[in-house]
Order: C-alpha cells, then sequence, then structure tokens
C-alpha cells in the first residue's frame, strides 16, 4: 500500500457515509476537519486542485561556493 493509498483509506473510513450522497471521494473533498493532521492531503479532484504550489519557494540557506572559504 502506497502513503496516498493508506490517507484514502483512513479518509474514507472517517468520513464515507454510504447512505448519504456522492462518492467516497466527494465526502472526503467535502470534509471540514481542517485540524485533522491528514486535512492537507486527502483526495481532491484535479480540476479542484491549485495548480500554483500551497507554500513559498525554498530558499537556498547557504552562499556561494568559495566565498569565505581560506585557501592555504
Amino acid at each position: 500500500m502506497t502513503r496516498q493509498q493508506a490517507i484514502e483509506a483512513k479518509c474514507k473510513e472517517c468520513i464515507y457515509d454510504d447512505l448519504a450522497d456522492g462518492t467516497w471521494r466527494m465526502q472526503v473533498e467535502q470534509c471540514e476537519l481542517t485540524g485533522c493532521g491528514l486535512y492537507p492531503y486527502r483526495p481532491k479532484s484535479r480540476s479542484k486542485v491549485s495548480s500554483v504550489a500551497d507554500s513559498a519557494a525554498v530558499q537556498p540557506h547557504y552562499g556561494p561556493i568559495g566565498q569565505g572559504v581560506m585557501v592555504i
């Protein structure tokens, strides 16, 4: 089982009601449990996923090569 499959299985176990309207995926997309650690990773339809990254770009934490290096 992949990590995504495990997340999907947990979300389905948590929120899916076979007597409610919609598929399990539709019900999971409507989940409002924002305090859940899996909330940001829950399955979403591709048409609803933002094409822009949610996080800021990674900034380098080091300086240019050779700067501050003492040559003997």
